[in-house]
């Protein structure tokens, strides 16, 4: 099994990281004068910019969260100096912040899933040629925690890009298998389009995910991206519960749907090497 190429690799991988400890202590002055209830806006603030996949105004989230002007501008001051979110001095609207990778990888670190999957991610990369990440399900949408480049890439990629569940093949592996309560309250929100080639009819998602349940894989045939193929596998705990995805994609040229529905073969069984190395308590990674 193959372990990161260099150092400068695993730098890219992993983007600049600090321990949670330190991470902690330099919120502590965003959080500790708060009172429950701004701490809830707040948090409200966080959700919303997740949802919004980019920037947000002031009056944008004020309209959205139903709350007032100066409450929200008062909030995004303090989430700024946390480094929570960024504010772009053109739009002067905000996104989230780097703290926010340095938290979320800190939580999932601390739960053994990524430093036991980021040598299998090193061996697909290789064997397969393509970018391969971890995933994990965030609410309605998919959060990529870990990404590994193609052995043939010299630029970064965004580890934290995600998307819908419908429209990415993660999000796919999960919907395909939660309970049918949770699945029909997703798809009375609506399937919105993230391409031309996103999937936003209910019967038709409903029989995709049921080849996911049969082949026991997922795809996105530039569903979410133009240009972009990529497959998933899911990771399970010994009861069957999906507790993560594996992927890999590439581009269309490269990465061709003949070449792609090969590659869960060999996904699959890193999946289940993966779980079972896996503690007991690294599976529940919402503890």
């Amino acid at each position: 099994m193959s372990m990161p190429r260099s150092m400068a690799e695993f730098n890219l991988t992993f983007m600049t990281l600090v321990s949670y400890n330190e991470t902690i202590g330099n919120l502590e002055e965003v959080f500790v004068d708060m009172p429950v209830q701004s701490v809830d806006r707040a948090v409200s603030i966080l959700d919303a910019l997740t949802a919004a996949e980019g920037y947000l105004g002031v009056t944008q989230l004020s309209n959205q969260l139903d709350l007032h002007k100066s409450t929200v501008h008062r909030l995004l001051v303090s989430l700024k100096q946390g480094g929570l979110v960024e504010r772009d001095p053109r739009s002067r609207k905000y996104r989230l912040g780097v703290r926010l990778v340095e938290l979320g990888y800190a939580v999932l670190n601390s739960r053994g899933l990524p430093q036991v999957a980021l040598p299998y991610l090193h061996y697909l990369a290789d064997a397969l040629e393509e970018i391969t990440y971890l995933a994990v399900q965030k609410g309605d949408r998919v959060l990529n925690i870990l990404q590994v480049p193609a052995p043939h890439l010299v630029q970064s990629v965004s580890w934290l890009a995600g998307g819908s569940l419908h429209s990415t093949s993660a999000g796919k592996v999960f919907l395909a298998h939660v309970p049918e309560n949770e699945l029909e309250s997703y798809l009375e929100r609506g399937l919105v389009p993230s391409t031309d080639n996103t999937i936003t009819d209910v019967s038709e998602l409903r029989a995709e995910l049921e080849r996911v349940r049969e082949k026991g894989f997922a795809a996105n045939w530039e569903e979410s991206r133009e240009g972009i193929n990529a497959v998933a596998v899911p990771i399970k705990k010994p009861d069957g519960t999906v507790i993560a995805a594996i992927g890999v994609l590439g581009p269309t040229y490269r990465f061709t749907r003949e070449k792609a529905v090969k590659a869960p073969t060999m996904m699959v069984g890193v999946a289940r090497e993966i779980a079972k190395k896996l503690e007991p308590q690294s599976f529940d990674i919402s503890a």
